[in-house]
């Protein structure tokens, strides 16, 4: 991936470096997940959701391109296991690595030919029967430049200085439907200074 994308991260996630918010989203999915379990964070940012699994007595592997996230996630989350990862790259892991994968706001960055090999490999690395809980940009979200910007694909622009897709019921089955079995439903975050629009993605891997 180019230098300019970790250099964009690196500088965002500097701006609320110390600011471990995370707002009780996988709480809901929390009964189905074991203890044991093998959980993969994708993107994991700062820290929000290894802070809130670790307090619950949960261990993840978290990983994110920018080292930035990765050093705050070292010092927020004791013990963690972090590495480096580029979600454009085929992941570093074996076929049924994991039994859970959390895709927390990093899947909507990208082309659509790129979103279906990172679908892809999400399937590949998850076990039979694995969970993929993510949340993604929803066409709603105006706040954050839904329909704004250049065009560069069907709800895919270049706005705020960043590519960013948008996603639709359309766009949850297209590429979450690889998977297995998904269901959804909108939500709205309140943890940024505007109100986010959010699609909650459940994917139960089918091999």
């Amino acid at each position: 991936m180019e230098k300019t994308f970790n250099n964009y991260w690196n500088a965002n996630h500097k701006k609320f470096m110390g600011e471990i918010k995370y707002d009780g989203w996988l709480e809901k999915w929390l009964f189905e997940i074991k203890k044991d379990d093998k959980i993969l964070e994708l993107g994991c940012g700062l820290g929000n959701n290894a802070k809130f699994l670790q307090e619950r007595g949960f261990t993840e592997l978290a990983t994110d391109l920018s080292e930035v996230a990765l050093e705050s996630v070292k010092n927020y989350c004791p013990g963690i296991e972090i590495r480096c990862l580029d979600l454009t790259q085929p992941f570093p892991f074996k076929d049924d690595s994991f039994d859970v994968i959390i895709a927390d706001l990093c899947l909507h960055y990208f082309s659509d030919q790129m979103t279906k090999k990172i679908m892809a490999e999400i399937r590949r690395v998850l076990k039979n029967g694995g969970k993929l809980y993510a949340r993604v940009n929803s066409v709603d979200d105006i706040n954050h430049g839904a329909g704004q910007g250049e065009k560069l694909e069907e709800n895919y622009y270049y706005v705020e200085g960043y590519n960013k897709r948008f996603f639709d019921k359309h766009d949850i089955e297209k590429y979450f439907g690889y998977i297995g079995n998904c269901q959804f439903n909108n939500a709205i975050m309140k943890r940024y200074e505007k109100e986010k629009e959010l699609i909650e993605v459940r994917a139960e891997c089918l091999k």
